[in-house]
């Protein structure tokens, strides 16, 4: 193996290893807002003033006894669990930070291509923009915008990583080299990908108006929430027929190339968006259950970029010019 080889694969490894812990903070976050966690920590980067989080309530200083954000009527609000739950989820944000530093700096050996660095330099600003908006979210008590966008910033940071791992790559070579080729049309992809961010973005919405709910009843009285939430609901519902018959003809449309396309990538959209199809029908026909709802917001933020990976690869490969358009 070269030296340029070997660097190739320790930036793909590095690039690869970022993309999957954010996967998992995502789903480590959902568990966080599921279970109302997220103010287990009052304060930022700290909690309760400390850098170990406290373990029972005399721990705690005398000065977050006023706080509102942790206190409610004079009583201070504490819950060990929900405490480290939410820190644990923070320094796994640590994590994801010192491994996208390293991705950089690893774009900058030798044969690394200009793009692959810019797309390393952008994930590690919009990890540094990501950990300032998660002391917002603590600052703001839950603000439902806020923390939509804390999570329309972890997508595109998943999306940077992934064309980060793709553009890496020397270039791909085309199926037969003697022969007139042309490249696969991505219109179909495109349309896809837009109606799967709509979709995301509509279930953050929801997701939003859930968490005000929460708030409202104190995590219970699960069964209210369905009536109380408004027209945005029943958009990103129905909505999802639309989504589910776009990636049905996309199988057919790019199902013939399997010479050059890995079958599991041609149809990990389309499943997913069953299962992610199945998990709202659970969450509301059975009240919001809280165990099912950091995999219904797990498997909306995989299913996008599951389409991303998908539209990367097409996109980057030549077929025989064989009358298709």
């Amino acid at each position: 193996m070269d030296s340029q080889d070997h660097t190739f694969r320790f930036y793909r490894r590095s690039a690869r290893t970022s993309f999957y812990l954010v996967i998992l903070l995502v789903l480590i976050g959902g568990v966080v807002r599921s279970t109302g966690a997220g103010m287990g920590c009052p304060d930022w980067p700290k909690c309760f003033g400390l850098w170990v989080p406290p373990t029972h309530i005399s721990e705690i200083p005398d000065a977050f006894y006023s706080n509102p954000l942790s206190s409610k009527d004079g009583q201070l609000i504490f819950n060990a669990v929900k405490t480290w739950t939410e820190y644990l989820n923070r320094l796994l944000g640590v994590v994801i930070g010192f491994a996208i530093f390293v991705q950089w700096l690893a774009s900058w050996k030798g044969g690394m291509s200009i793009r692959t660095r810019w797309l390393s330099f952008a994930a590690l600003v919009m990890v540094g923009f990501q950990g300032w908006l998660g002391s917002k979210v603590v600052s703001t008590d839950l603000r439902p915008i806020v923390i939509t966008l804390h999570l329309v910033v972890a997508l595109l940071i998943a999306l940077v990583l992934l064309a980060a791992v793709h553009y890496s790559k020397p270039a791909p070579n085309s199926v037969f080299s003697a022969l007139p080729k042309h490249r696969l049309k991505p219109t179909l992809l495109w349309l896809g990908f837009g109606f799967l961010f709509v979709q995301f973005l509509l279930g953050t919405e929801v997701r939003s108006q859930v968490d005000v709910l929460f708030k409202l009843f104190d995590f219970g009285s699960r069964d209210q929430y369905l009536d109380r939430l408004n027209w945005v609901f029943y958009v990103h519902r129905t909505f999802s027929i639309g989504v589910l018959i776009i990636l049905f003809l996309q199988v057919f449309r790019y199902g013939r190339y399997l010479h050059v396309v890995n079958l599991h990538l041609v149809l990990a959209p389309l499943l997913l968006s069953m299962v992610l199809i199945f998990t709202g029908l659970v969450l509301s026909w059975f009240n919001f259950p809280a165990f099912v709802q950091p995999f219904h917001l797990f498997f909306g933020f995989l299913i996008v970029c599951t389409q991303y990976h998908l539209f990367l690869k097409v996109t980057s490969i030549k077929i025989i010019n064989d009358g298709d358009t």
